[in-house]
């Protein structure tokens, strides 16, 4: 090999990551959409989502369903719409859609074109969530810690962006060189002990924070965009999860969850509680806080890499080979 395709070799970066949108689409995740209190009976939520935007709504049961924003006569956004009857009415020529989609009803009786159908995501509710589904059919589970939600107390929020795609932050857990270097947090994992299952990975780490004595901690990973941790605090099971929801430009808006047993209601237990919650979202968002400066400028690719880094390329390897899809790309944009 002559010196100069060395030369060029050498400063030549690794290979890209394919951008969320692009190369097939966004990975087929469970993706949180809003929390369960901003979706109320009788009203439309919207919000962004993808790259493009959807609408939240409760169908006559009360179960909330997601649905492409955008009316099939002539686009108009029905973020905006009326909830009348129990249809979603397009508030520019009142075409009437059910909570399935399909339009069932226009002002001037035409009959609705077969075709005037808005796309219908998989949705799950949990743990204060609205959770969709990228695709038709889900092949994992939707996020959750180890437990029963109707034994736990738990704090749910929206509360942090970055400007980078859902799975950058997420690498963070097992990059241990960063942690070591920004959070000052001491890891010990051995990549060959990951368990593996369609759309999730699981793990066992033993982590060292400043302040606190070292601790077993499983990791549960949930599609590329969704963390839930699982560890001890005050003699009590305590789970973080946080999960990214990718937004138009290739942002992402994260959830954060904390959650342990419920209150047995003995003398001070319920403040325990209370206060080992709040340290959960807290320790949190002191995460994403101190990424802020790398998150806002990083061009991410994986290129000259380190032994301590093994962990990290098995999570981004389980990120190149996660499947995408743009099926609904055309229908909310």
């Amino acid at each position: 090999m002559s010196q100069e395709q060395l030369n060029k070799d050498a400063f030549t970066r690794g290979k890209p990551m394919p951008r969320q949108g692009e190369a097939g689409g966004y990975d087929q995740n469970w993706y949180p959409i809003a929390l369960s209190r901003d979706v109320r009976e009788g009203e439309v939520f919207g919000t962004e989502f993808l790259n493009g935007r959807v609408i939240v709504i409760r169908d006559a049961d009360g179960k909330a369903q997601v649905l492409s924003a955008y009316c099939r006569h002539l686009g108009a956004d029905l973020s905006d719409a009326d909830v009348v009857g129990g249809k979603v009415v397009c508030p520019f020529h009142k075409w009437g859609y059910d909570a399935s989609g399909q339009c069932v009803e226009t002002m001037t009786g035409d009959k609705p074109p077969e075709q005037a159908r808005l796309f219908k995501f998989p949705t799950e509710e949990s743990w204060g969530v609205v959770w969709a589904f990228n695709g038709l059919e889900p092949f994992y589970e939707a996020p959750h810690p180890d437990m029963m939600e109707e034994d736990a107390d738990f704090e749910v929020e929206f509360n942090h962006m970055t400007n980078v795609d859902h799975f950058i932050p997420y690498s963070n857990s097992s990059d241990i060189q960063h942690l070591r270097a920004v959070h000052k947090i001491e890891l010990e994992v051995d990549p060959q002990n990951v368990e593996r299952w369609p759309g999730r990975m699981r793990y066992t780490q033993e982590m060292t924070m400043p302040g606190m004595p070292p601790m077993t901690q499983t990791v549960n990973i949930f599609g590329t965009n969704c963390l839930v941790f699982e560890g001890n605090m005050m003699g009590r099971h305590l789970y973080n999860m946080s999960a990214g929801k990718p937004l138009p430009g290739n942002r992402t808006l994260h959830t954060m969850m904390a959650a342990t047993a419920k209150s047995t209601g003995a003398p001070g237990e319920d403040e325990m509680v209370k206060a080992i919650i709040q340290q959960g979202l807290a320790f949190g968002r002191q995460l994403f806080e101190e990424d802020d400066m790398v998150m806002r400028s990083i061009r991410f690719r994986q290129d000259t890499l380190t032994e301590t880094d093994r962990m990290l390329m098995t999570f981004l390897r389980y990120v190149r080979e996660f499947p995408r899809t743009d099926i609904a790309c055309d229908m909310i944009s």
